[in-house]
């Protein structure tokens, strides 16, 4: 019999093995232990889990809520078109780098559209071939046949669609591309049944204060259309260098109702994950830790060929931890550089942070590794 949801369900109990728990960070506990070596300036930081691949930093969609907005559309003419693409040759150079390095992952996708650069189209594939696993984060407006069968490589694709009818996309996107990207999304699936590709597919929410009442038939069309997974959480619209930076008031119970209802429509084949843990009980931006430690676990190279401290941070002067391009391999003489130590330990958390992509990492290194608040050395 299928568990009732609670309140505040992120995701049943036979679920909560899953991608998007935060807790997956205990697994990674020997890197914890060598950051705490390095700050401490008694080690080497290890190279990164993942590498974030933003290929470029150009997007077919305007969406008010995007984490690059500030790039993408506020100060876009700072940033020449020729430093907005990655070209094929030093993207397969930088791949080759990371697998020699001994990255495990590598997420295409971040500031603009991915597949507005076609030299991603094959990339997958190229990533398997070199012993990493691949995911893609994209708006699913510009997958085609070709793609779809790369994307098979893949260990998830995300689709943001943020919208469960054509009106509410139209709103939320700047474009009428509604039918588009869900007959995109109904070829991933079919792919992935004729191929056997254990890709998981995800439609994605990100909740808006003008979407709520789409949420719901977003989940049934998910359902309907096959994909694994159904994801929704709150967006961060409080961040001051969003052009729609705005107080939220949100009502919470009808949201939590709405979650609730899409859990209803689980079953073996569909899951659903409204995902609130990185927020207070008010969808609202919440730090639970003090220091920025957790960085390190991933490394954000973007377009413009420079690497980023973190994903929240691209494109951000003071943030740059140096040149990828022309030379993957120069990343090796700032990785875990003094420079590097110094810059983590200088970020206002409260200050330069909205919402946190590994802030409940931050947390696990505090409470778990320095607190041991797990009591680590008894199973």
């Amino acid at each position: 019999m299928k568990e009732r949801p609670e309140k505040r369900l992120e995701w049943i109990d036979g679920n909560k093995y899953n991608s998007f728990n935060s807790y997956k960070g205990v697994a990674y506990i020997n890197e914890y232990r060598a950051i705490l070596r390095w700050i401490k300036k008694e080690g080497k930081l290890l190279p990164p889990i993942e590498c974030s691949l933003d290929p470029t930093h150009l997007c077919n969609l305007e969406c008010g809520h995007c984490n690059a907005q500030k790039y993408l559309v506020i100060n876009k003419d700072r940033i020449p078109t020729k430093n907005r693409f990655m070209n094929k040759k030093h993207m397969w150079d930088l791949v080759d780098f990371m697998a020699d390095w001994g990255v495990k992952g590598v997420c295409i996708g971040g500031g603009g559209e991915p597949l507005m650069n076609k030299s991603v189209w094959d990339l997958p594939s190229y990533i398997a071939k070199k012993g990493m696993e691949s995911s893609f984060a994209t708006n699913g407006s510009l997958i085609n046949n070709k793609i779809a069968e790369e994307m098979m490589y893949c260990r998830w694709v995300g689709v943001s669609i943020d919208a469960g009818d054509r009106e509410t996309f139209k709103w939320i996107h700047g474009a009428d591309k509604f039918d588009i990207v869900i007959n995109n999304l109904r070829l991933l699936v079919r792919k992935r049944k004729e191929t056997g590709s254990k890709v998981d597919i995800a439609y994605k929410v990100l909740v808006r204060p003008d979407n709520i009442d789409s949420i719901l038939s977003a989940c049934i069309l998910a359902k309907d259309i096959g994909v694994r997974d159904f994801h929704v959480r709150p967006v961060d619209l409080e961040r001051k260098d969003f052009k729609t930076a705005i107080e939220l008031n949100y009502n919470i119970q009808k949201i939590l109702d709405i979650f609730n209802a899409c859990h209803e429509l689980e079953d073996d084949n569909f899951r659903v994950f409204t995902v609130m843990h990185k927020y207070d009980p008010n969808f609202r931006v919440k730090h639970t830790f003090k220091k920025c430690i957790s960085a390190p676990l991933m490394i954000q190279c973007c377009g413009d060929g420079n690497v980023y401290v973190c994903a929240d941070h691209r494109i951000e002067k003071r943030f740059k931890l140096g040149a990828h391009y022309p030379k993957p391999s120069n990343i090796l003489k700032f990785w875990g550089s003094d420079r590097h130590r110094s810059l983590l330990k200088s970020i206002h958390i409260n200050k330069e942070c909205g919402r946190c992509t590994y802030g409940e990492y931050a947390r696990q290194i505090e409470e778990v590794v320095i607190g041991d608040g797990m009591c680590l050395n008894f199973p």
